[in-house]
């Protein structure tokens, strides 16, 4: 497979001159994450909406909306942008796009020929990639190693992709994905189960279960779970860790500690009213972590 079959071949784009207020418009409007930048066809550097977010003031600032607007449509992207961009040419395998996506901890890659764009491919597309490929034939030994939440990683062990694991089937729909993807680039994967607080259990009064006792309780089913989510990863080195607290809080936080080199998430397809009141982990994972975050959709397509 290469780069050319599964890249954008017309990407939204933005000029260096443009206000960072158009490029935001563009993401928002286009529901995209990465805008090349480009002088003519030629490739200037690139801005993500976290360059954005960056660069908005505190939401404590005392600035009205309009000031803030005004400032917006004054500072330019060439201002913001990267603009030493790693790329990649349309003719390139699709494993050299993984290698350098996980490699350099970026989401997306612009691609050139010389210095002129001809497509973007981002981190899903490398994903959807991989889910379209025929079964991959994968040895029949499967390995499974527990570990404590947040535990190093080895940097010589190879890539590691963190796969949070609620113990719904929905959650676990990215399994066959990730292991398409870890496979292909042999690195191993991280399943992660994030649970409440253990509090102690009373009844009648009485304190039938301490907090240290539930505690020990649920990390036991939570690693059973694991492995047994595990199996959907024959022939991966699989590292299984239960952690307590808020579900992206915990996620990003382990993703530091173990020095994972991308999260990949399900997320469920939801529209309008319901994905504002129920939210989504996955995508406050997105917006909070500066590790690259494969969101792979699942459920039935929203009506309408």
């Amino acid at each position: 497979m290469l780069v050319r079959g599964w890249m954008t071949t017309v990407p939204v784009t933005v000029r260096p001159d443009a206000p960072v207020a158009e490029a935001q418009h563009l993401m928002r409007h286009r529901r995209i994450r990465h805008l090349p930048v480009v002088d003519g066809e030629r490739l200037a550097g690139i801005i993500t909406d976290r360059d954005v977010r960056t660069t908005l003031p505190s939401p404590a600032t005392s600035l009205a909306a309009g000031e803030l607007r005004y400032l917006l449509d004054r500072l330019l992207v060439e201002r913001v942008m990267t603009r030493s961009v790693i790329t990649i040419g349309p003719h390139a395998p699709i494993a050299d796009a993984v290698g350098l996506v996980l490699a350099h901890h970026i989401g997306a890659l612009p691609v050139v020929e010389g210095d002129r764009l001809v497509g973007i491919i981002t981190e899903t597309d490398l994903l959807r990639a991989f889910a379209a490929t025929s079964a991959v034939d994968a040895p029949a030994r499967e390995v499974v190693r527990t570990a404590p939440a947040s535990s190093p990683v080895r940097r010589d062990a190879g890539h590691t992709i963190l796969v949070p694991l609620d113990g719904s089937p929905g959650s676990e729909s990215v399994l066959p994905t990730v292991g398409e993807l870890a496979l292909a680039q042999a690195a191993r994967v991280r399943l992660l189960r994030v649970a409440p607080e253990p509090k102690a259990v009373e009844a009648d009064d009485r304190i039938i279960s301490y907090a240290d006792q539930e505690t020990s309780r649920v990390e036991m089913e939570g690693l059973a779970y694991l492995r047994r989510a595990a199996a959907a990863l024959p022939g991966i080195e699989v590292d299984c860790a239960v952690c307590f607290g808020e579900a992206a809080e915990e996620i990003v936080k382990d993703a530091q500690g173990a020095r994972v080199d991308l999260i990949a998430m399900a997320t469920h397809r939801r529209r309008g009213l319901d994905r504002a009141l129920r939210g989504s982990v996955a995508e406050t994972v997105e917006r909070a972590s500066a590790i690259p975050v494969v969101l792979v959709p699942y459920g039935p397509e929203p009506a309408g």
